[in-house]
């Protein structure tokens, strides 16, 4: 079950918010570029609801998460270091990363930040980077830690196809939502 729900938040995590981040940059590009702007603007109203959705279903997803995961303990004294894990000196670690996504997400309810380009793009930045890709990168070029190769693994056609696939995954979704939300209305209209 925790795993189910782990699964359901990391495709809200990775495949909606943070894609998110990547879409604004593209969504003002296109919007610029393009003659269809009352279109794009009701399209990206469709994309921003289903953020602030997808944050407010990954918090709640997090906080079950966290209860079925202390229900499933067993052994009184690894339940009494879970707790002291969320509640103790270093708790910031585990509850910091998880109210960032919720709450950026939530950002998205006032128009001066859904709307404006410098806030939006500045909020989509925050959603392109995580805590843990900090920690990563800091380490990454600490004086101690000298990789043997630069490399990746990854070519950057592969990373930028990787982030269009992720891009265009989005817009299928929210594309789905916007078009069963128009048929509903106009359904609504015609009876």
């Amino acid at each position: 079950m925790t795993e189910t729900l782990h699964l359901i938040s990391e495709i809200l995590r990775v495949d909606i918010i943070i894609t998110f981040g990547f879409y604004t940059i593209v969504f003002f590009l296109v919007r610029y570029f393009s003659k269809y702007k009352e279109f794009l603007n009701d399209f990206d109203r469709t994309a921003i609801n289903l953020v602030i959705f997808s944050g407010i279903v990954f918090g709640m997803l997090w906080i079950i998460r966290i209860f079925i995961s202390y229900i499933e303990i067993e052994n009184e004294m690894d339940k009494i270091a879970f707790t002291q894990r969320l509640t103790g000196k270093y708790s910031y670690g585990i509850w910091l990363q998880p109210l960032f996504w919720v709450l950026l997400s939530q950002l998205l309810w006032y128009k001066k930040i859904a709307k404006n380009i410098f806030y939006r793009l500045l909020l989509s930045l925050m959603f392109l980077v995580s805590f843990e890709r900090m920690v990563v990168i800091a380490t990454s070029f600490h004086r101690d830690y000298l990789p043997s190769d630069w490399n990746l693994g990854l070519k950057t056609i592969q990373i930028l196809f990787g982030i269009f696939f992720k891009v265009l995954i989005f817009v299928t979704i929210t594309g789905s939502i916007y078009l069963l939300l128009h048929w509903k209305k106009s359904f609504r209209n015609n009876a």
